[in-house]
């Protein structure tokens, strides 16, 4: 994705999540079981309202800029964290939304099982951990504001990290090949 604005929309994103610390580095378990280096946990960043206001508006313009407006017709949120964006975004927007309780993937299913068409799904952070693989073998093409390497890189650039945390983030991910 091409648009003027949105590398500097991902450099205040990087800052504002690491502010509101909806975006940190150490070692984590996963709730799937699974062993990681960061933490992304946006549950507590509408507390921080300049921060959930700045992200909501870089998230506003993926889906205007990087998906269309003209290529959807309603949005979809996932219980609970997905609401906070869906919810305002729908409002903003002037779209229906609906609510469906599944993953991303099997939210797609689910919402083409009521009759939908699912084309696009938008996230803030693709984690580089397949889900562009997943959601592309049900023909959903993701569109991720960033990703966790430039999420990195971007922290990196402004000392907010060091390089421990951004070469541990490269091994996570299992090296540099993807961009949003």
């Amino acid at each position: 994705m091409a648009w003027k604005k949105r590398k500097s929309l991902v450099e205040s994103v990087a800052a504002a999540l690491i502010k509101a610390g909806a975006l940190q580095f150490g070692t984590y378990t996963l709730p799937n079981g699974r062993e990681s280096s960061y933490l992304i946990s946006l549950d507590e960043l509408p507390s921080f309202p300049g921060a959930y206001r700045m992200v909501f508006d870089a998230f506003l313009e993926l889906v205007k800029i990087g998906v269309g407006l003209k290529n959807f017709d309603a949005l979809a949120g996932i219980p609970v964290g997905g609401l906070m964006w869906s919810s305002p975004m729908a409002l903003t927007l002037r779209l229906p939304m609906v609510s469906v309780r599944k993953q991303l993937s099997s939210a797609c299913g689910a919402v083409r099982q009521e009759g939908a068409e699912v084309r696009d799904a938008a996230v803030l952070i693709d984690r580089l951990e397949g889900g562009r693989e997943r959601l592309a073998r049900n023909q959903v093409k993701l569109h991720p504001l960033t990703d966790i390497l430039e999420l990195g890189d971007a922290l990196f650039a402004e000392n907010t990290i060091g390089k421990e945390d951004l070469n541990a983030i490269v091994t996570q991910v299992g090296g540099r090949a993807s961009k949003p």
